[in-house]
């Protein structure tokens, strides 16, 4: 998107770069290396107001020195791109000798470089910037730069709506075409076709759409099962405007659920209400996923709370801004304090093998004096008769 039509003034990616000198200040760090792609999204982009779309062999790069005044650079090798003309930041490099030019511009008393996205930087690149600048350390900054991004401005909380209004467009989509007898594969493409028509840039992650069991699997990819009589029918998926992120999951069933699986998604909406009640300023993130999991826990349901390589048992939400998942993290081991104008998704999961899983999710605002629903589509979507 042009600068022209960015929804951000200037002063306010000169804000954000501020309250980032004084994390580097606060923290020792001498620059910041933001690295972003189509792994680690919104890194770059929350500071410039670019990132690169192609997404097949491309990437991002943004380097902020501090001092009396802060030198921003912005690097990409797309060319096809003309990213001159999206961002405010006047020193662009267009190359593909990333290290080459990031080390280049570092300044020559740099010694400690925090580097956002640091898990995924590229291995060529992190070389190259240790080999032309041995006495530079490298470091992660990334969980200290993204905490930064947690309370969201008017501006953007007002493009986290319009994400909002268009993936619940999905919703609506998936809600209608998830019956008996319909194609897994075409129910996730009229759910990015509702998505793409109400205005999303591209979507947020790879739409995910599976029925019956598999939804036990919680990510699940469409394919070409038919949806059965009885059936659960799981939609994950998410919109994209301005470079910021909507995120919806919505479980539907094909006609009367099983008794075990009512129960589940019985549990798993009331997980969700309670959390939603107990989001509010001054309130530890810790503190409403231990809500949620007690909701579980009176259903029996504990043991198939949701878990993975990346969570232990707990997990019921996350932050949401540039990146899908952001801070701070709804589970038991997150004890940031909540704030005002924070965006948390709600995400309470239940896996249940040989039964199915449940996953009801969407977008809400931490407000003065508790919690506003930013998505407008059904919580409770399946026939209780």
């Amino acid at each position: 998107m042009p600068a022209s039509t960015s929804p951000f003034p200037v002063f306010e990616y000169q804000n954000r770069v501020a309250r980032t000198v004084a994390l580097l200040n606060h923290q020792g760090w001498d620059a910041l290396l933001c690295y972003a792609s189509a792994v680690v999204p919104g890194n770059a982009r929350y500071l410039t107001g670019y990132e690169t779309w192609l997404r097949i062999h491309d990437a991002c790069y943004f380097l902020l020195t501090p001092g009396a005044n802060p030198e921003v650079t912005l690097f990409t090798n797309a060319s096809w791109e003309h990213p001159e003309e999206f961002s405010w930041v006047q020193n662009v490099v267009v190359t593909s000798a990333f290290h080459t030019e990031i080390a280049a511009r570092l300044p020559s008393g740099t010694r400690r470089l925090a580097v956002a996205g640091y898990r995924y930087l590229p291995l060529p690149v992190y070389l190259g910037i240790h080999d032309a600048r041995p006495k530079v350390e490298l470091m992660d900054g990334s969980s200290a730069y993204l905490r930064t991004r947690m309370v969201k401005s008017a501006a953007e909380i007002e493009v986290l709506r319009r994400c909002a209004q268009i993936t619940d467009c999905a919703g609506q989509a998936f809600l209608e075409l998830a019956q008996e007898g319909a194609v897994e594969r075409n129910i996730a493409a009229a759910a990015e076709y509702a998505m793409k028509m109400a205005g999303s840039d591209e979507v947020s992650f790879t739409t995910q759409v599976g029925r019956g069991e598999r939804t036990s699997r919680v990510v699940v990819y469409p394919g070409d099962d038919v949806v059965q009589p009885g059936d659960a029918v799981q939609l994950d998926c998410g919109a994209t405007c301005h470079g910021y992120r909507g995120d919806l999951s919505r479980v539907a069933v094909a006609g009367k659920p099983d008794p075990e699986y009512l129960r589940m998604l019985t549990a798993t909406e009331e997980m969700y209400y309670r959390c939603l009640e107990a989001i509010r300023p001054k309130v530890r993130a810790c503190e409403v996923a231990r809500i949620g999991i007690e909701a579980a826990k009176s259903h029996g349901l504990e043991e198939f709370l949701y878990r993975s390589p990346n969570h232990a048992p707990g997990f019921v939400g996350h932050g949401i801004g540039c990146h899908y998942s952001e801070p701070p993290e709804l589970h038991p081991e997150d004890d940031t304090i909540l704030e005002e104008n924070m965006t948390i998704v709600v995400e309470p999961i239940l896996m249940r093998p040989g039964v199915g899983g449940v996953k009801i999710e969407d977008l809400v605002l931490v407000t003065r004096n508790g919690t506003e629903r930013v998505s407008s589509c059904p919580i409770h979507t399946w026939n209780n008769d």
